[in-house]
C-alpha cells in the first residue's frame, strides 16, 4: 500500500516537466527587446528629405479650371438642373483656297465675322439638350452682305462619367437646320451671300475626355472626337452655295462628311491654361441633279463639288476666373488642305456655367 502511495505522488511531481518538454509552443512567448540604439543621422537626414520635397510638390498641386479648348466638344454632359451659355466671335480671312493639288492660291480675300451663341442645359442624370445659333456678316472687294446661318439643335448622352483612371465618353447626336441662305443668291456678289447648306444634316458624334494630374505638377486635359454628317437633299434654284446661275433648278446631294478633333489643355495656374486644338475633317464629293442652267457668261454653270480635306490647327490661351466661368482668345488656321479654303482666323469666347 505504502509503494502505491508513494508512485502516485512521484507522478504528480514528474508531470509538469513532461508536459513542458512536450508542449513548448503552448510556453509564454518573451517578445524580443527593442533596440534603443538611434538610426544612423545620415538616414534621418534622408528620410527629413523626402518628406520636405513631397511637402513642396503637395504645396504646387491645385485643382485645374477648365472652359476649352476652342474647337474639339467636351465629353461630360451638363447635370440636371444646370445650365451652359458659351458665346464665340470668328474674325476670318479667307485668302486662298487649296487647288486638287494641295497648292494654295490666292484670291480677293473674303473677310467675315460670325457670331455663336451655344446654350446647353441638363435634363436627366446621363441626358442633356443644347441649341447654337450663328450670323454671318461678309466682304470681298467692296461688297458685303449679313445673314442668320443654319442652327442646330443637339442632344448628348453620357456612356461613361470620368474616373481617376478611365476617360468620361459621351455620344451625341445633332441635327443642323437649314436656316442660312444658300439659293437664289445675287450673282454680283460672286456666292459671298451664302451662309448655309440648305440641307438638313445628322451629326454623330463620340468625344473622350480625360484630366491628369498625377503626373506632374502641372495637370494636363486631353479630349478627343470623332464625328461624322450624314445630310440630306438639298433644293437648289438659281446661283446657290453649290455653285448654278441663271435658270439652275435641281437637287444637291452633299457629301458626307468624317471629322477627327484632338486637343490639350496644359495648365500653368489654375486660372491659366495652354490650348491646342487639331482638326482633320474630310467630304465626299457633292453632286447634282436637274438643270444646270447658265453662268453670267452664258456658259454651262457647275453645280456640286468633288471631294475634299482639310487640317486645321488652333493654339488659344484660356484665363478662369472661377471654376464657373473661362475665357478664352486664340487664334485658328489651315495648316494644309484640298479643295478647300486657307484661312487664318481670330477667336474670342466667353463661357459661363450655373
Amino acid at each position: 500500500m505504502y509503494m502505491r502511495l508513494l508512485a502516485f505522488l512521484l507522478s504528480l511531481l514528474l508531470t509538469p516537466v513532461a508536459w513542458s518538454q512536450e508542449s513548448p509552443q503552448k510556453q509564454l512567448q518573451v517578445p524580443p527587446p527593442i533596440s534603443t540604439v538611434p538610426p544612423p543621422l545620415s538616414t534621418v537626414d534622408e528620410q527629413l528629405r523626402q518628406a520636405q520635397a513631397e511637402f513642396e510638390v503637395a504645396k504646387k498641386m491645385f485643382n485645374p479650371w477648365y472652359a476649352g479648348p476652342l474647337l474639339t466638344p467636351g465629353a461630360h454632359n451638363v447635370p440636371p438642373g444646370h445650365y451652359v451659355l458659351q458665346a464665340y466671335l470668328f474674325v476670318q480671312d479667307t485668302h486662298a483656297v487649296f487647288n486638287k493639288d494641295r497648292r494654295s492660291q490666292d484670291i480677293p480675300d473674303i473677310w467675315s465675322v460670325r457670331p455663336v451663341m451655344l446654350f446647353q442645359m441638363g435634363w436627366l442624370s446621363r441626358l442633356d439638350f443644347s441649341i447654337s445659333m450663328q450670323g454671318f456678316y461678309k466682304t470681298q472687294s467692296g461688297k458685303d452682305t449679313f445673314y442668320f446661318g443654319d442652327t442646330s439643335l443637339g442632344w448628348g448622352v453620357q456612356l461613361q462619367k470620368e474616373k481617376p483612371y478611365r476617360p468620361a465618353i459621351r455620344f451625341s447626336i445633332t441635327e443642323s437646320l437649314p436656316t442660312g441662305r444658300y439659293d437664289k443668291l445675287n450673282p454680283a456678289k460672286n456666292g459671298i451671300d451664302a451662309t448655309g447648306s440648305g440641307a438638313y444634316t445628322t451629326t454623330f458624334a463620340l468625344n473622350f475626355s480625360k484630366i491628369f494630374w498625377w503626373m506632374s505638377t502641372h495637370p494636363f486635359a486631353l479630349r478627343g472626337s470623332l464625328s461624322y454628317a450624314v445630310p440630306m437633299v438639298a433644293q437648289v434654284q438659281g446661283f446657290n452655295a453649290y455653285g448654278g446661275g441663271r435658270g439652275t433648278r435641281g437637287r444637291v446631294r452633299p457629301g458626307n462628311s468624317l471629322a477627327i478633333d484632338a486637343a490639350i489643355e496644359l495648365s500653368f495656374t489654375q486660372r491659366w491654361v495652354f490650348a491646342l486644338d487639331l482638326v482633320y475633317s474630310y467630304q465626299n464629293r457633292s453632286t447634282f441633279s436637274g438643270h444646270k442652267g447658265r453662268t453670267l457668261a452664258r456658259q454651262i454653270a457647275s453645280v456640286g463639288a468633288p471631294s475634299n480635306d482639310s487640317l486645321s490647327a488652333a493654339p488659344a490661351i484660356e484665363y478662369n476666373p472661377s471654376d464657373h466661368m473661362g475665357i478664352l482668345a486664340g487664334v485658328w488656321f489651315t495648316v494644309i488642305g484640298r479643295n478647300s479654303a486657307d484661312f487664318i482666323a481670330g477667336v474670342l469666347s466667353v463661357y459661363y456655367a450655373w
